[in-house]
């Protein structure tokens, strides 16, 4: 039998590889740490199936593998994080002894670039596996079934929600609270934005058919290898969030409100906190319930060019929420055992699919629903109705997108140097007169709703545009706070035109008479969209016009080397 060695497997997760892999005939399990005493318990448990093997991380890994000789390690245990003083001295180790190697990483930087390993392990005829755990093993598998159904996805949103009552050991409290507060980047509307750990708090609820929904549970961002791998495979994606919480708002709060003793340089980490955590964490286990989720939401479109969202929910009942993150571990092990692995270091979302977890989320309280569906319309096209597809295909493109994005070109701006027209254009932000620069335009799309954030070159201003029912007839409303328009939108074979029907402040209807006079026209040219806006008082003195052509930016080709 094939030995193999499970560092850390008393842990939170090690045990539960071990017990996953041990009924096998096959291989010999050896669980790996400092203290017999803590591995009793397992030991009387697997009757056998496994033994205690003798093993410090913190001590020479390489001399300690070449006594040992497993067939395989499992790293169950970390750390992880990606500045440590050599993050990848267990699968070195492996290599040099020829040792396979899988590991439950979820560290960004650790797993992302396992592949430097790539040709050592390939010549050592190993392989090496990073990330076999929930991220980004089951979260990938899911986002690639999910896009089996659309030809080019745009958006990734996925999100955890931990059971209180599942004990999270020191390892895991230490990896979250190595990013809690420190910058994130992550891809948004098509650019790489800078978020900070545990904040952008939203409200997320879980819904599978048959079970009781979770509702409301926080969530924030988190640092995990699938911001940087997705990008790398999908490279039409404008848009990828990882948010995830604890059951408890007050634990949510709580961090959210530590992280930015971080994010202002008080503190480097909350790394020092860990120990202090851990058991209060332990003491108000019981607290909540024992029920976890998970969702993944892909935003793209099918081969139709219709707009789609698939979203596939997981709802872990009974404390059998902890299981889901070793399966991608014993999962690999299954797989190298069967001889059924490629030779060299990935990460495991590039061997793993999600037909692979099937028997093992059917053999736990999981329960998991996945949802196709349409989306809306798209605003201008709600507003417009048939006509919309009268204009030509540029400008149904660049009114169409399903998720947020952005797109870039060149324009001009002409301002009047009379007095209150001067005054006006500050009070709205429009940009001074500048001549041949570029302008991007970023789209954040949202139920019923956009923002567009307009910057010429390094002057921003934004509005957020809408719709509502005035004559009973839909019409397209814009906001620039605390002022709201009207406008009719007119379409036909040679472009869109926008024509100004009301105004008000603060809800307040002011008179027509009053309101600026606006010119709008968007058209085509050379097979490139282009935009022409003009705002004047209503006795001719300029404010602002601005104009020029935009390109969609291909999203994901400004994606980092990774």
């Amino acid at each position: 039998m094939r030995p193999i060695l499970v560092i850390g497997g008393a842990g939170t997760f090690g045990a539960r590889v071990v017990r996953l892999l041990a009924p096998r005939d096959d291989c010999q399990i050896l669980i790996g740490g400092r203290d017999p005493a803590r591995a009793a318990t397992l030991l009387n448990e697997l009757g056998g199936k496994a033994r205690f093997q003798p093993f410090d991380r913190v001590k020479d890994v390489a001399a300690q593998l070449g006594v040992i000789q497993p067939w395989l390690v499992i790293d169950a245990a970390g750390p992880f994080q990606s500045d440590d003083a050599r993050p990848y001295a267990v699968p070195r180790a492996c290599i040099a002894h020829g040792i396979h190697y899988i590991d439950l990483a979820d560290n960004r930087r650790f797993v992302a670039d396992i592949g430097a390993l790539n040709d050592a392990a390939r010549d050592a005829h190993v392989t090496i596996i990073s990330g076999a755990s929930s991220v980004p093993a089951l979260s990938m598998a899911v986002v690639a079934e999910l896009a089996r159904e659309l030809d080019a996805i745009d958006t990734v949103d996925i999100a955890l929600s931990a059971s209180n009552r599942a004990t999270a050991g020191p390892n895991v409290t230490q990896a979250i609270l190595s990013y809690v507060g420190r910058p994130i980047t992550f891809l948004k509307s098509g650019t790489w934005r800078q978020g900070h750990g545990w904040q952008d708090l939203v409200r997320k609820s879980f819904a599978v058919v048959g079970r009781t929904g979770i509702r409301n549970r926080w969530v924030g961002l988190c640092e995990v290898p699938d911001l940087d791998l997705l990008p790398r495979r999908y490279p039409t994606l404008a848009n990828v969030t990882f948010r995830a919480g604890a059951e408890l708002a007050v634990q949510n709060l709580a961090l959210w409100l530590l992280s930015f003793a971080v994010r202002w340089r008080f503190m480097r980490s909350l790394s020092a906190l860990g120990p202090f955590l851990t058991r209060l964490q332990r003491v108000f286990g019981q607290l909540g319930t024992d029920r976890s989720a998970m969702s993944v939401s892909v935003i793209g479109r099918d081969n139709a060019g219709t707009a789609r969202q698939a979203i596939w929910t997981l709802i872990a009942e009974d404390g059998h929420g902890p299981w889901v993150p070793s399966f991608a571990a014993a999962i690999a092990a299954r797989k190298l055992l069967q001889g059924d692995m490629p030779v060299g270091a990935f990460p495991a979302s590039d061997v793993l699919q999600l037909a692979d977890f099937t028997d093992l989320l059917q053999r736990f309280h999981l329960f998991t629903e996945t949802q196709y569906g349409a989306l809306p319309a798209p605003l201008y096209a709600q507003v417009m109705g048939a006509a919309f597809a009268a204009v030509p295909p540029e400008v149904q493109a660049m009114h169409s997108h399903p998720a947020s994005t952005q797109v870039v070109g060149r324009g001009s701006v002409s301002r009047d140097n009379h007095p209150l027209a001067r005054l006006v254009g500050y009070l709205f932000r429009f940009p001074p007169a500048q001549l041949d620069i570029p302008v991007a335009v970023t789209f954040d799309i949202r139920p019923g709703t956009e923002i567009w954030r307009r910057d010429f070159g390094g002057h921003r201003f934004g509005s957020r545009l809408s719709s509502r029912i005035k004559d009973g007839r839909p019409i397209l409303t814009e906001t620039f706070w605390p002022f709201t328009f009207d406008f009719h939108l007119g379409g036909a074979s040679d472009g869109l035109d926008m024509h100004i029907r009301g105004w008000r402040l603060l809800g307040v209807p002011l008179p027509r008479s009053l309101a600026p006079v606006v010119r709008a026209q968007e058209r085509v040219a050379d097979g490139r969209f282009t935009f022409d806006v003009e705002i004047a008082l209503p006795w001719g003195p300029l404010v602002v016009r601005y104009r020029g052509f935009l390109l969609c930016r291909k999203h994901g080709s400004n994606a980092p080397d990774i």
